[in-house]
């Protein structure tokens, strides 16, 4: 019989601690593409692309120590398989097993150790995540969601997992359940737009496996999508492109990702097969129409990436993803229309082939994987079993784990406007402190006045409150400062720029405070003027002097402005424990070599090895470009020009990853 049981997890990790009090205003890497595809592929590339990440705050406190962590886990289990879902974390499964094969089927990470890759930075490696909202990772891959449980009709345990997303204000809904005697783990996803608007909608189900030699991802298509660092997205024939098959991740030398075009008529699935035919593979109903490979390549950035990822004290534990999602790439949203709902049925399942099946030709290797496919689990049984499971998906479950109160807020939203709840099965509970005061703006008409030295509750941007917001600044809250400052948000989240600057310095002229501050720094930087953004945001520090977040922004908004002597300024006002935080130390570092103390900052980066920065962002090429001219300068003094790639940079602060490591 399979089951469905609520355990706990100790595994050795990081602490995260609370999320930063300032509103996410700069994403640190944009994600605008250029394209050189023609009129026919019909893809939205950039559709749905936001350069912010409102209402949503950072998520970066956290370092490189190792304590036991403890994490409310929901365990799914049959005689097949067994799945372990963490909803404190987004809802992560964080281990698939075979217990047939005794073998994991994705990473089982032997840590919890967050990086900043996400839109909210903090983001950890492994399993198979769920990416709800806008591209780079999902906004709650860090936070907890509801889970709730109940029984189908033939007594199939069902996890339900959910939240309501607060950058689309949508709901979304993922149902899983092994049945008795089926192989394979199904996971019956829900999306719902409740509004009167078309929205763009992003969703991808990302997989974690590890990465060995021979094996070999196999996936229906003859043609991919390459999105590849600052490239345009282009298209090629696959696999082979000049003479090397990359159906095989360890041919890659460069972080990539591959976008599959699969045929519109084709069913969907992708396959991770090792060298002796084992491994695993993942199908859906056909409103899941992308699948992607992501590999990290062999440069020395990537290699240093998955050893911080993973814990490892050396290159241990490499991997790479298969991804499914509902766009043919992740360049791009879909228009999802108003008041609808999209659902889909995913199977994860372990394979055993003859290696001889799947690593011959191409077309050969296609045909075996999908001839078992359909023999174990037809199409057409996917789809009888997502439309046989659609009475039980928006039927209640009362939660079990709790998640954020956004639904419960948002619930309340509508119904004062005369509207039934997007998705009123689903028990978001009750609302906590961050949402009272929006609760108390929406019953009252007016929003709380508080002190300015107080940290705003929570920040909202979606239409029903800035039409509020809107009214009230032009009646009770006339004199509000903080409703000028959240309508000033409001205006940013929809690019009207002049607006946004109007609403934060009607804001600052009532009350000054760091957040009018911080928004006005944001305002000017994106319209053009870095240099005045620098100093605002150094403003914005001063009013809030303990706020280490604050101050790692301040620096970069100045590094970025190329003010090294506001940077020195900056640093010199800090407090110790500011100071040896090592993003704090290598921005330090930056200062100095552009003001004439190069040696100095060559002792810092070079410290112990390597100065290690657990928050440096994925992409960031800041530290090794930075340590290149450190070099070339000292060289210069001696009357030698050196040229960069001379230049031999320390391993630990090497995070270029589309630089192939030297041979």
């Amino acid at each position: 019989m399979s089951s469905l049981t609520f355990e706990k997890m100790h595994i050795p990790g990081s602490h995260l601690g609370p999320d930063s009090a300032y509103p996410i205003l700069y994403k640190q890497k944009m994600f605008e593409k250029t394209s050189i595809l023609d009129e026919s592929e019909g893809l939205y590339i950039n559709y749905g692309n936001i350069l912010h990440m409102l209402p949503y705050t950072s998520q970066d406190d956290y370092d490189r120590s190792e304590t036991e962590q403890v994490f409310d886990v929901a365990v799914l289990e049959n005689r097949f398989l067994k799945a372990t879902f963490v909803p404190a974390l987004g809802g992560r499964m964080w281990s698939l097993y075979d217990k047939v094969n005794q073998r994991d089927l994705i990473i089982n990470n032997p840590v919890f150790r967050p990086c900043n890759f996400a839109v909210r930075n903090a983001w950890f490696s492994g399993g198979v995540e769920w990416n709800c909202g806008v591209r780079g990772h999902s906004a709650l891959t860090c936070s907890p969601i509801f889970a709730a449980s109940y029984v189908l009709d033939d007594g199939t345990p069902v996890l339900r997992l959910y939240a309501f997303e607060r950058i689309r204000a949508n709901t979304f809904q993922m149902d899983f359940f092994l049945k008795d005697d089926v192989p394979f783990l199904f996971a019956r996803m829900r999306l719902v737009n409740g509004s009167t608007e078309v929205k763009p909608v992003y969703w991808w189900s990302t997989i974690a496996v590890k990465q060995e030699e021979g094996a070999r991802v196999i996936v229906p298509a003859d043609e991919a999508y390459i999105n590849q660092d600052e490239d345009p997205v282009y298209k090629l024939p696959i696999p082979m492109v000049d003479g090397i098959d990359l159906s095989y991740p360890t041919n890659h030398t460069i972080v990539v990702d591959h976008f599959y075009k699969i045929p519109e008529g084709q069913r969907k699935y992708e396959a991770y097969v090792r060298a002796d035919g084992k491994g695993i593979i993942h199908a859906s109903t056909r409103r899941l129409k992308g699948r992607k490979m992501f590999v990290w390549g062999t440069s020395v950035g990537g290699d240093n990436w998955q050893k911080f990822l993973t814990g490892g004290t050396g290159y241990d534990q490499p991997y790479l993803e298969i991804q499914a999602g509902l766009a043919p790439t992740q360049n791009e949203s879909l228009p999802m229309p108003p008041q609808t709902a999209w659902e889909w049925l995913e199977a994860y399942g372990a394979v055993d082939f003859s290696p001889e099946r799947v690593h011959g030709p191409w077309q050969e290797s296609k045909q075996a994987v999908q001839q078992w496919l359909d023999g174990v689990l037809p199409e057409a049984e996917m789809d009888r079993m997502l439309q046989a499971t659609h009475t039980a998906a928006t039927s209640p479950a009362k939660a079990v784990l709790k998640g954020q109160g956004w639904g419960a807020l948002d619930n309340l939203m509508q119904e004062s406007r005369g509207r039934k709840p997007v998705a009123p099965y689903l028990d978001f509970g009750g609302l906590e402190p961050a949402q009272q005061v929006w609760y108390r703006f929406l019953k009252n008409g007016y929003l709380d006045c508080p002190d300015p030295k107080d940290s705003p509750a929570s920040f909202l941007v979606q239409n029903e409150w800035f039409d509020l917001l809107k009214k009230a600044v032009k009646s009770a809250d006339e004199k509000n400062w903080y409703a000028w400052y959240h309508l000033g948000l409001c205006y940013f989240a929809r690019d009207l720029y002049e607006d946004a600057l109007n609403a934060f310095e009607t804001s600052m002229a009532l009350e000054q405070s760091t957040w009018g501050y911080h928004g006005l720094a944001n305002v000017w930087r994106v319209l053009g003027d870095e240099h005045r953004s620098a100093y605002l945001m150094a403003k914005a520090r001063a009013l809030n002097p303990g706020d280490l977040p604050l101050a790692k922004e301040a620096l970069r908004f100045a590094y970025e402005a190329g003010e090294y002597a506001l940077m020195n300024s900056v640093y010199d006002e800090l407090t110790d424990e500011q100071r040896a935080a090592p993003m704090v130390q290598a921005y330090h570092a930056f200062a100095l070599a552009h003001t004439g103390r190069p040696e100095e900052a060559l002792a810092i980066l070079e410290a112990g090895g390597g100065l290690e920065i657990p928050d440096l962002r994925e992409g960031d090429n800041s530290v090794p470009n930075e340590y290149i001219f450190i070099r070339q300068t000292l060289a210069a003094r001696e009357g030698r020009t050196l040229d960069p790639e001379e230049v031999v940079v320390p391993e630990k602060v090497d995070f270029r990853m589309f630089h192939a490591r030297a041979k």
